[in-house]
């Protein structure tokens, strides 16, 4: 019996929880594996191709009113989405597993993959690092086949879908042009190079004064963007409160009335940092928290509050697709907002303590950081528009090296190029969240001046902007503040002001 599109939806509110729940029980290292097939199975009305034609000819329909057009969409989005991860589920699987369980040695230790990847960037010993960076590169080339089948299945929903290729179906899905995105990441690369090559040589001699940065590899950027050297000024025990200090200040109750619980407990093969869990929005989320010092441990925390506390103060009114679904590049924007006050020197000063000469280094150093990842993605995002027309072939690899060769002005190992591209283009979806992140920035500045970031009345706008879900994609909720649009070049500027000052 066909299913109801009402019906349907209620379906796509019991799979995101169990979905959620599987994850949080992965992330939070109460189980190493993470079993998408049976869940899949479990929902399989939602993975057939019957199912996602159907809603798209209610879409298209002239008789369906256009006040239920949006929800269509995102439900048809998600649809397309899910059934390229029940196609890669075995992939999914396989490389949960792998980054579980693969073994990797730093001379000293023996690491699961995962570890050693997550342990690079805080590794002292140059050495060590080299042998980290060497052996997983290593691992991820000799099990590549798993990160290619994932590609390949995105190929394959595309054909079953009837697409004229995997480009086409997503932009399709998403309402996006990819190609002025891939002109910004160019505009961006251009335009921020000579301010990201000058810190770059700073934070590497800062690392190893007799080190010649012409000889730099990617795990010494990665070491020397997280400025090890202001390693005591993010200590782990000061991380929860001043970030919980903070969030009183704007008004926020970090637990967001128990609907966003904590889960801070140390325990083998829990991942490190922090990951928000959703089970039910607004009414049931995990933040999963080890907390871990400098940069990379303070932002993440921190990233991680602004998406659980926007989940959190969703309104129980709105529909669930508005709820669950829509455009990720919102959430990911006011993430990056909550991160980003780490580029005020004055943040730092209030709240770690930090002299004026200290806060001003840290952001400046912050920034760096900042604009590498930036840097990185903005490489990425064309480099993953080939990955998916030409498909997960070899000789990618040597593409993959040089172009962040030319973004991040160092060697990069090859075994990483499928490792680092996310299915689904969600690299595009990243840089967006920036870029509006930047928008809703000046917003906040004009309305409650340069320290909107300790205002509770920044608190009780961001909660208001919240309620409304995802009713309203990223390039609307630009408009809607002012903006002509979503701009990479605004964020790389805004970034290379910091570093300057």
């Amino acid at each position: 019996m066909e299913i109801s599109i009402n019906a349907l939806v209620e379906r796509v509110g019991d799979f995101l929880y169990e979905r959620g729940a599987l994850h949080y029980r992965f992330q939070a290292g109460l189980t190493h594996e993470l079993p998408l097939s049976k869940l899949h199975r479990d929902f399989a009305e939602l993975t057939r191709a019957e199912t996602f034609q159907r809603v798209q000819q209610m879409l298209d329909s002239p008789r369906t009113d256009d006040q239920r057009k949006p929800g269509l969409k995102q439900l048809l989005h998600f649809l397309g989405d899910l059934m390229e991860d029940a196609r890669a589920e075995t992939a999914h699987e396989t490389i949960a597993s792998l980054l579980a369980t693969a073994q990797v040695s730093n001379g000293t230790a023996t690491l699961t993959l995962a570890e050693a990847l997550a342990r690079i960037p805080s590794e002292p010993q140059r050495e060590r690092r080299e042998v980290l960076e060497t052996q997983s590169a290593d691992t991820l080339w000799a099990q590549r086949g798993a990160w290619a089948r994932r590609v390949e299945a995105g190929q394959a929903v595309a054909q079953e879908l009837q697409f004229d290729s995997y480009l086409a179906m997503r932009e399709q899905l998403t309402s996006l042009s990819v190609a002025p995105h891939l002109d910004g990441c160019s505009q961006l690369l251009e335009q921020t190079e000579p301010a990201y090559r000058d810190l770059l040589t700073y934070a590497l001699k800062k690392l190893d004064p007799g080190f010649k940065p012409s000889a730099a590899h990617l795990h010494d950027v990665q070491r020397a963007a997280q400025a090890p050297w202001m390693l005591e000024l993010f200590r782990k025990e000061d991380l929860l409160p001043a970030v919980t200090r903070w969030l009183s200040d704007l008004g926020f109750d970090p637990n967001a009335g128990g609907r966003l619980a904590f889960d801070s407990e140390d325990r083998p093969g829990k991942r490190t940092g922090a990951f928000v869990a959703e089970l039910r929005v607004p009414d049931e989320l995990r933040l999963v928290v080890l907390p871990r010092p400098g940069f990379d441990g303070y932002a993440e925390l921190m990233r991680s509050f602004g998406w659980g506390l926007h989940r959190a103060n969703a309104s129980r009114a709105a529909p669930i697709l508005e709820r669950r679904l829509g455009d990720p590049a919102v959430p990911r924007a006011i993430s990056a907002l909550f991160e980003n006050v780490l580029l005020d020197e004055d943040w730092h000063r209030r709240y770690l303590r930090m002299g004026q000469a200290q806060a001003r280094e840290a952001t400046r150093l912050f920034a760096f950081h900042q604009l590498l990842e930036l840097r990185w993605k903005a490489a990425l995002l064309p480099y993953a528009v080939q990955l998916c027309t030409r498909g997960p072939v070899d000789e990618l690899a040597d593409d993959y090296t040089e172009r962040l060769r030319v973004a991040l002005q160092v060697g990069a190992p090859r075994g990483r190029f499928l490792y680092d591209v996310r299915p689904q283009l969600k690299t595009l979806d990243a840089l967006r969240g920036w870029a509006l992140e930047s928008v809703l920035h000046a917003t906040l500045q004009h309305r409650f001046n340069e320290d909107f970031w300790r205002n509770p009345a920044t608190g009780r706008w961001l909660a208001d902007f919240s309620s409304h879900g995802q009713r309203d994609d990223a390039d609307a909720v630009a408009r809607a503040q002012g903006a002509s649009g979503l701009s990479l070049p605004t964020v790389g500027a805004r970034l290379v002001r910091v570093m300057a000052a």
